[in-house]
């Protein structure tokens, strides 16, 4: 038998998931490390690379405790909508925090969340992943196929 999953490891889950088939729709390609180094998610898009922290609540209110002293590039907030074992992946809300703009506030409610204006949106994710369109490598890292070692 392999072991349980806990009904807040299984929130999580589905919170990053999300969060990662949401990124996939607008062109950003974004997974799990290969070791839990404390970030969630390594999202690319182009040449820009983002750590993103998922905090997810089907309660509507979420706590930060402790966020600011992590290191990540965004923070997204996912608000699972749904009941008993029914998830309305379409009503489920997702809003993405620069974490230059976590604060020191201990929780958010998804009331001071929607008015905001931080919820994923086209226009929200290329303000986060503005940089390098990805049409050319950029300086430091081409490399020189007639560079050998040995």
């Amino acid at each position: 038998m392999a072991n349980p999953i806990t009904p807040k490891m299984k929130t999580g889950t589905i919170g990053e998931l999300l969060v990662q088939l949401r990124l996939l729709q607008y062109d950003i390609q974004a997974a799990p490390p290969i070791k839990d180094s404390g970030n969630d998610l390594i999202a690319v898009k182009g040449w820009v690379f983002k750590t993103i922290q998922v905090k997810t609540s089907a309660q509507g209110k979420f706590k930060l405790r402790g966020l600011k002293r992590k290191k990540y590039h965004i923070l997204a907030l996912v608000n699972l909508n749904g009941e008993n074992r029914m998830l309305y992946l379409d009503k489920s809300k997702i809003f993405l925090i620069p974490k230059k703009e976590v604060n020191d506030k201990a929780s958010y409610t998804l009331y001071e969340l929607e008015n905001m204006d931080i919820e994923l949106t086209s226009s929200r994710l290329n303000k986060l992943f503005k940089g390098n369109s990805g049409d050319s490598i950029p300086h430091g890292i081409r490399c020189n196929p007639r560079h050998t070692t040995g």
